[in-house]
């Protein structure tokens, strides 16, 4: 997962302000670490998470949640389920092999809409943005990036269609 860095605030105060300011409806930036989400999301990337009902959530987005205690994780949407009556999320990062375990819908503190690397952003909401973030959602079982052979073949239309989506911050 790009776990979440907190070199400015500890833990428990880095979820206390993300609680607070999402809780009311507010945004919040904050940059990430790990790899999880490589290569959609890298450590270092800047975040920028907005509040939303968890039953508007649909599959490919990238959720913003906490895991129990002061524990935040980024990583994708892969499943919904309904079942007695909650609704439970499954999320997985694009890097990793298994899923998560189960999210409930009051551990969702918000969604990733925009990506910022190297002073260019990426708006994940809509128009080229959300169809790179789909492409990687179904892309993401195949792991592209981890066999060499394909890293090279693919390399430069990633890189092409990254140039069309990143916009200068």
């Amino acid at each position: 997962m790009p776990e979440v860095s907190s070199k400015v605030l500890g833990s428990s105060d880095f979820h206390a302000l993300a609680q607070e300011v999402l809780g009311r409806g507010g945004s919040f930036r904050f940059q990430a670490g790990g790899s999880s989400m490589y290569p959609f999301i890298r450590g270092g990337d800047v975040l920028l998470v907005e509040s939303v009902a968890p039953a508007r959530l649909r599959p490919g987005e990238i959720i913003f949640y906490h895991r129990g205690g002061t524990s935040h994780m980024v990583h994708r949407l892969v499943r919904r389920v309904e079942k007695d009556g909650r609704l439970i999320f499954i999320a997985q990062g694009d890097n990793l092999v298994g899923a998560d375990a189960p999210i409930f819908a009051e551990q969702v503190l918000g969604m990733v809409v925009e990506i910022q690397r190297h002073g260019r952003r990426m708006r994940l909401g809509r128009g080229p943005g959300r169809l790179l973030n789909l492409t990687a959602y179904r892309l993401a079982p195949w792991r592209f990036w981890r066999r060499p052979w394909l890293i090279r073949l693919g390399r430069l239309p990633w890189r092409c269609v990254q140039g069309l989506v990143w916009r200068k911050a």
